[in-house]
């Protein structure tokens, strides 16, 4: 306490001091009553906007990326021009048309440098934009919290479909849709895609399912069942690596996506072990013990063992994962 205050304080007394003490109070008090009486100034988001945020941002907000596949050339340019290798695309040909069956963008990794869309060789119009964009663009859309990090993966080819190329004439600007409509849906989609698909192979034989998971899928009668079932297709495949990359995701892989193994889509995963990539034949957890056991079989009878040894060796593989 100052020497002047200390005055003052002698000189009030002590009645003098209570009253001091609640006028200052009463004063403080009267600042925060006020507020009552006044207009917020805090913005309860997102529910009391006088508009949504992205549309309250400028045209060159960095938000999450999408892609307009109706005019994707395909050209692959944002992939190989990715700095941190966020954008995978799968090309084929199919009946001599060729197309995309996959484009995904990692945005959980992208750090919004843009590149890719300056390497976009395909001029658009958004509609409601002042200023072109491309094929590929930066939204206003930005909403990306989740407890579920593989939903951050966006799929703007669902997997199974064919997206033929797009042949832009010369000179042509092509029109596109609102810019965020596309980001929007395919962040839903991954949203509810993994729950659903996740469940979906739990339900179908996944680990904990019916059927009692790691115990009743090595059972010996079980086990040399399914490689019966499984010889005639694996011989069909041969050494056709396209054959056993489909022959291991439609009899073994749980068909999620939901990169629990490691890799982006089950067909990576596929992929990957046919390669030699990846050596562990055990990471689908949505397939649980079951996908482990048909995964190992196939791989093992490729190798041209006896279904008996085949067996043995799967099972000491599941019994070891899934105990």
């Amino acid at each position: 306490m100052s020497s002047n205050q200390s005055g003052q304080s002698l000189t009030r007394g002590y009645i003098g001091n209570i009253v001091a003490a609640a006028k200052t109070t009463a004063e403080g008090m009267a600042v925060t009553l006020a507020q009552y009486f006044r207009r917020p100034t805090t913005v309860q988001y997102p529910d009391r906007t006088d508009v949504p945020v992205s549309e309250s941002l400028p045209e060159r907000y960095r938000g999450f990326l999408e892609v307009d596949m109706d005019i994707c050339t395909g050209c692959k340019a944002c992939e190989r021009d990715c700095p941190i290798d966020c954008i995978v695309i799968d090309l084929e040909k199919k009946e001599d048309v060729r197309g995309v069956v996959r484009f995904d963008i990692d945005m959980g990794k992208c750090m919004y440098c843009g590149i890719c869309v300056e390497a976009c060789p395909t001029d658009a119009q958004s509609v409601g934009d002042l200023e072109q964009t491309k094929c590929i663009r930066m939204t206003k859309e930005f909403e990306g919290a989740t407890s579920d990090f593989p939903t951050l993966t966006f799929r703007f080819v669902r997997p199974g479909d064919f997206v033929p190329f797009f042949k832009p004439k010369k000179g042509e600007i092509s029109s596109t849709k609102k810019r965020g409509e596309i980001a929007r849906y395919v962040r839903k989609k991954a949203q509810e895609y993994n729950v659903v698909a996740v469940r979906w192979a739990y339900a179908h034989g996944g680990a904990g399912a019916q059927k009692g998971g790691a115990a009743d899928a090595v059972k010996e009668e079980v086990l040399l069942k399914r490689a019966q079932e499984l010889e005639p297709l694996v011989k069909e495949a041969g050494n056709d690596v396209k054959k056993v990359e489909d022959l291991l995701y439609s009899q073994a892989l749980a068909q999620t996506d939901c990169e629990a193994c490691g890799w982006p889509t089950c067909r990576a995963y596929a992929d990957a072990m046919i390669s030699g990539k990846d050596g562990e034949f055990f990471k689908c957890e949505p397939g649980g013990a079951e996908a482990t056991r048909d995964m190992n079989l196939i791989l093992q009878i490729r190798l041209g063992k006896p279904l008996a040894d085949a067996a043995k060796a799967t099972a000491k593989v599941v019994l070891e994962h899934h105990k």
